[in-house]
């Protein structure tokens, strides 16, 4: 009985805790790809356009970015891409105007 009840309660317990784990992912690539495509926007707007634009200097816009929290590409001089990945889980912006969705840069 006391086994029945112990499956019972790991079969309870490690969904719960890998749909927390998941979320957790999520919400901190979801938080770098937003802190990344800040520093993009404020470089383009002293800048003019993203040409020339590399995670080195978008440090200066923001001194917490952290280059091993995002990746990042440019799309000429109209376009980038960010995106990170945490756990397996892989969110992205595709910008200007784009919004941040799940998936690797395309």
């Amino acid at each position: 009985m006391l086994g029945m009840m112990v499956a019972i309660l790991v079969a309870i317990a490690i969904p719960s805790y890998v749909a927390m784990r998941d979320r957790s992912n999520d919400s901190t690539a979801r938080a770098h790809v937003r802190q990344a495509g800040d520093a993009v926007e404020a470089y383009r707007a002293e800048r003019g356009s993203y040409a020339g634009m590399s995670s080195a200097a978008l440090a200066r816009f923001d001194p917490s970015l952290r280059e091993s929290s995002y990746r990042l590409e440019i799309s000429g001089r109209a376009g980038y891409c960010v995106q990170s990945s945490i756990g397996g889980r892989t969110w992205r912006l595709e910008g200007p105007a784009g919004e941040i969705s799940r998936g690797d840069c395309r």
